[in-house]
């Protein structure tokens, strides 16, 4: 039988479980996680005792067949926790596996982990047994546009809401990594005490600013006031704030901005754009301000500009991060600063 990641614990709160569990993947967090549910359930149902049989280079695969056939010392009832990590079973790995599945018992229960399936090893043998006899969970990338739905329901984990724009936020923070997603949104269901977390919300958290808030920068700058700017930037930079994260709040805007200077353009009001937009009341004249100067080229240009920004943030381009930073920044606020970004593109 093959489930996919998000279908498992369903099955497993069904009843009586599979005698056999294959979880392969990539992706580290949901693949811990899957075979963690399955050990969890696993003894509540008296699997009490575990056997873990780490596969390396040498591995004796009958250690196999006498975990299976041996009684147990504290238990009736044991989990032989196979991990393959990427080493492929080979020939006498494959055979004991399809011996292990033919003589399967209801006493013990074998998980198997591994790395992602090659379509060679799907067409083998133990691999048609493993899934003959029980589950098979392939672990699969989230896709960057899957990201901020992924994170959302990870906050429903914790009994709480999660706005789009706030889950997009943390999907461009941590770039893909599952891991330090799970870390922000377990961070922040502690932190916040209401049961919808919001942007701004998510925003101070990353940021980790208690006097300086990332937002009241961003509505600095797209009102035109290029001192306020450089205030909260350095007192940004002083308390710690990691700039990547400033940035990442700093690219959501960005992008909205883009996609509102289009708007404006094209002659949609400037009262209808912020109600589409979900432009609350003490961001929205911030927002008007900019529309009012910002034409969709220019904020076009800001964009390209910002992919070289986030070079330098990343230490691929060695310029100061918060200096760069701090231009960008003005430069949207209309303070007419050459950015060090264009001596390096014009080589």
């Amino acid at each position: 039988m093959r489930l996919k990641p998000e279908q498992l614990r369903a099955r497993l709160n069904q009843g009586a479980l599979a005698p056999v569990y294959l979880v392969s993947g990539d992706e580290p967090l949901q693949l811990m996680e899957a075979a963690d549910a399955i050990r969890q359930r696993a003894r509540a149902q008296g699997f009490a005792e575990r056997e873990v049989l780490d596969v390396q280079r040498g591995f004796d695969w009958n250690e196999l067949a006498h975990a299976g056939a041996s009684l147990s010392l504290f238990s009736e009832r044991r989990i032989i926790d196979l991990r393959l990590g990427g080493t492929s079973p080979g020939k006498e790995g494959g055979q004991a596996l399809t011996d292990f599945c033919a003589r399967q018992s209801g006493d013990t229960l074998l998980l198997v982990t591994m790395d992602k399936l090659d379509s060679k090893q799907q067409q083998a043998r133990w691999f048609k047994a493993l899934d003959g006899a029980g589950v098979v969970i392939q672990i699969w990338p989230v896709e960057p546009g899957q990201l901020p739905a992924w994170i959302a329901r990870r906050m429903q984990r914790h009994g709480k809401r999660m706005d789009a724009d706030a889950a997009e936020l943390i999907a461009l923070r941590v770039e893909g990594n599952l891991m330090a997603a799970c870390q922000e949104v377990d961070k922040l269901a502690l932190l916040v005490d209401s049961p919808t977390v919001s942007l701004a919300e998510v925003a101070r958290a990353v940021t980790d600013s208690t006097r300086y808030d990332v937002f009241d920068m961003l509505d600095a700058s797209l009102a035109g006031n290029g001192g306020r700017v450089s205030i909260m930037v350095r007192g940004l930079r002083q308390e710690g704030a990691e700039p990547l994260a400033v940035f990442g709040a700093c690219m959501y805007e960005l992008r909205r901005l883009c996609a509102m200077t289009v708007a404006a353009a094209a002659g949609v009001p400037h009262d209808r754009i912020l109600a589409e937009y979900r432009i609350w009341n003490q961001h929205a004249p911030a927002v008007r301000a900019a529309l009012g100067r910002i034409s969709a080229a220019r904020s076009a240009r800001f964009l390209r500009e910002a992919a070289h920004v986030d070079r330098v943030l990343k230490g691929v381009i060695r310029l100061d991060p918060w200096f760069v930073l701090e231009g960008f920044l003005l430069r949207i606020a209309g303070i007419g600063i050459e950015s060090p970004l264009a001596i390096i593109r014009t080589r």
